[in-house]
């Protein structure tokens, strides 16, 4: 039937509904999913209203429609640490936190169309498919299919890179909080403290530590914002930290001595795993210098005997 369609009108022409009509219908099932999960997210809202889940629960924070969005999993959707980090990369270009999801729905969309006609630009480059149209389209279906995937891929590598500075950044932040604490300020003074100092250098740690700082403030509970911390960022420093204040904080252990301390063990930490990374290098430069560097050295060394030989020979 497709190709009897195909064959009774230009074949440009029967492609391009083809491909625009698959395409209008990735669309419209993007757009009823978030119609769907819009849906349970209202219910949720007034649910709430009744009952504060949050509030007995203590998940509180200072952005509220962000919280909102980030503790509350759907079926099938993106995952938590995604979704924070669309809202805040989004926020950047002032689109409200309740309305970041729907943004990114139709920026997914829109690469669904622009890498399937790209797709099918390549397929019909391509002189082995002239005449197919059905393999063309089917080149062109899958293209789109990958594009739909490939924000979610991009926002997940942001979320990865993130995580990543936050922890490189970390025992930098811990000395300064030392040095801080022994001056005399409080935690979430010490805390406001390093947010300044390190708004240049270590961005993302500087918003973790002063969305914690606001924690420490509203929350009723010191173990709940720093609990709140390690949800965000979750790496095995960041816990390590999060459970040595709580500790200090609830025996009253010195918090410097404490905080000296797991600055130390990050720097060491920090040492091995570089020394680690170093001595991979050799194994990891094996192969790299079997295909590159070798033939290389092979033709210097014995290129001019060859070329010797072969003028002897061809005598």
């Amino acid at each position: 039937m497709t190709e009897t369609l195909l064959s009774a009108m230009p074949y440009g022409v029967g492609i391009s509904l083809l491909a625009g009509a698959l395409l209008l219908g990735i669309g419209g099932i993007a757009l009823i999913d978030y119609a769907r999960r819009m849906r349970r997210e209202e219910i949720s809202r007034r649910v709430d209203l009744v009952v504060p889940r949050f509030a007995a629960s203590g998940l509180l924070n200072t952005d509220l429609s962000l919280n909102r969005i980030e503790f509350r999993e759907t079926p099938g959707g993106i995952p938590i640490r995604t979704r924070r980090e669309i809202i805040r990369r989004l926020a950047v270009l002032r689109v409200p936190a309740n309305r970041a999801l729907l943004v990114f729905s139709l920026l997914r969309v829109l690469a669904v169309v622009v890498v399937a006609v790209l797709g099918f630009m390549l397929g019909s480059s391509i002189r082995a498919l002239e005449g197919q149209p059905i393999v063309i389209l089917l080149l062109a279906v899958g293209f789109g299919i990958s594009g739909w995937f490939i924000p979610v891929m991009v926002a997940n590598h942001l979320v990865k890179a993130r995580i990543r500075a936050v922890a490189q950044g970390l025992p930098d932040a811990l000395e300064l909080l030392v040095v801080c604490v022994e001056a005399g300020l409080a935690l979430e003074d010490g805390l406001e403290r390093i947010v300044v100092e390190m708004r240049l250098s270590h961005p993302s740690l500087a918003e973790e530590l002063a969305q914690t700082a606001a924690d420490l403030k509203i929350l009723p509970s010191r173990d709940q914002a720093l609990a709140n911390l390690a949800q965000r960022v979750d790496v095995p420093s960041v816990r390590s930290v999060v459970t040595t204040l709580s500790q200090t904080m609830r025996y009253g252990t010195p918090l410097a001595q404490a905080m000296r301390t797991v600055a130390s063990e990050m720097r060491n930490d920090s040492l091995l795993a570089l020394e680690e990374r170093a001595n991979k290098l050799p194994t990891l430069l094996t192969l790299p210098m079997m295909l590159f560097i070798m033939p290389t050295i092979f033709l210097i060394v014995g290129g001019p005997a060859a070329l010797r030989l072969m003028d002897t020979f061809l005598r």
